[in-house]
């Protein structure tokens, strides 16, 4: 099957919210669920589709500063996960960032401190594709929930 990226349409936000509602693991609090995707703007996220036009992965980012962009949210339908999807939106992040003049890329996840095997999964898959720990943080969520700091840098200036 060939994959297609592009940048993110008002017509893409139901299939990204059914997409984080279906990774219950992951995204399990509606409401939140529901911010990520109202924050979803062309200039700030990508979608991926598949041959028959059926978005199957997104990524949404915010732009902090003209020196930090954030991924706030990533997601892959599961049928699709471990085929470079992931990483496919990682570079289109990257690029996006870079292009914008951004020095830094930086994403929160679940931090070790309150280990989950998913998110065990999440941040080997951020550490692969070039992030690095930046802190681990128990009062950003809370210390039942801790927030893992993943930093990279885009930009060689």
């Amino acid at each position: 099957m060939t994959f297609t990226a592009r940048p993110f349409a008002e017509s893409d936000r139901a299939a990204c919210a059914e997409i984080l509602s279906s990774l219950p693991e992951w995204f399990g609090i509606p409401e939140v669920n529901a911010g990520y995707v109202d924050a979803l703007r062309p200039e700030t996220a990508s979608v991926v589709f598949d041959g028959n036009q059926a978005v199957v992965a997104f990524i949404g980012m915010h732009r902090h500063d003209e020196r930090s962009w954030e991924i706030e949210v990533m997601g892959v339908r599961r049928e699709h996960h471990r085929i470079g999807i992931g990483r496919r939106l990682i570079a289109l992040a990257v690029e996006q960032a870079t292009a914008a003049g951004a020095h830094w890329l930086h994403v929160k996840t679940r931090g070790p401190s309150t280990y989950d095997d998913d998110y065990e999964r999440t941040r080997q898959f951020y550490l692969s594709t070039g992030f690095e720990p930046l802190y681990e943080s128990l009062t950003e969520w809370g210390p039942e929930d801790a927030a893992l700091i993943l930093v990279m840098r885009v930009s060689s200036a």
